[in-house]
């Protein structure tokens, strides 16, 4: 076997044991919860060693971001394109309800994932979650809304870009598992408080 034909090889184990520790992450993860499974199960589960494991992901932080990749992408297509339609729903403000309360389903349902995702974040890695691309696609998303918002006179004019990143900070997964487990709010309580706030609190008031 010559040079190129082993560095395929090794390529092809390396994709090979990288979706076998995403599946059997994912299964365990399903059955246990993310917190109450290691790294070492993962690995066991799998059938890699340790070794290889950690070459493919540091930290439990980075499989569950992995994990989370494809949700977050299917996310960004269906939800953008609904808060693009335009003739469905004419309204900005509207279409702002809706991506603020299908993002607060989403960390809803994935919650563990992104606590660990968090709890993993150190130094620089931890500020990259403000502007991350799933990130700054939401961001993006809120100022154009909020641009269109004030251009047909639903809202009066604000600083969009500061508005965004109130509306990412207050519907952050940090902040959410807070509310969720240690306040004990339901879900259905912090959707209408967000919706009070950001949509109907932002609706110009003839005066």
């Amino acid at each position: 076997m010559d040079v190129e034909q082993t560095q395929r090889r090794q390529r092809r184990d390396a994709r090979e044991n990288r979706q076998q520790i995403l599946a059997a992450a994912k299964r365990l993860f399903a059955g246990q919860g993310v917190d109450r499974t290691s790294m070492h199960e993962i690995a066991r589960s799998a059938g890699v060693g340790q070794g290889t494991l950690y070459r493919h992901f540091a930290d439990k932080g980075e499989l569950c971001r992995a994990l989370i990749k494809e949700d977050l992408a299917a996310f960004q297509e269906r939800v953008g394109a609904l808060v693009s339609d335009t003739v469905t729903t004419p309204s900005p403000l509207a279409r702002l309800d809706v991506l603020i309360a299908e993002k607060i389903e989403l960390t809803e349902s994935h919650l563990p994932m992104f606590a660990a995702i968090e709890d993993a974040a150190t130094g620089a890695r931890r500020k990259k979650g403000f502007r991350g691309p799933f990130h700054a696609w939401l961001h993006e998303t809120i100022v154009a809304l909020l641009a269109e918002a004030v251009a047909c006179g639903e809202v009066d004019t604000i600083d969009g870009p500061i508005v965004a990143d109130v509306i990412l900070a207050a519907t952050s997964p940090q902040l959410y598992s807070f509310e969720r487990q240690d306040l004990l709010y339901s879900s259905e309580r912090i959707a209408a408080a967000m919706r009070r706030l950001f949509v109907n609190g932002l609706r110009h008031v003839e005066r």
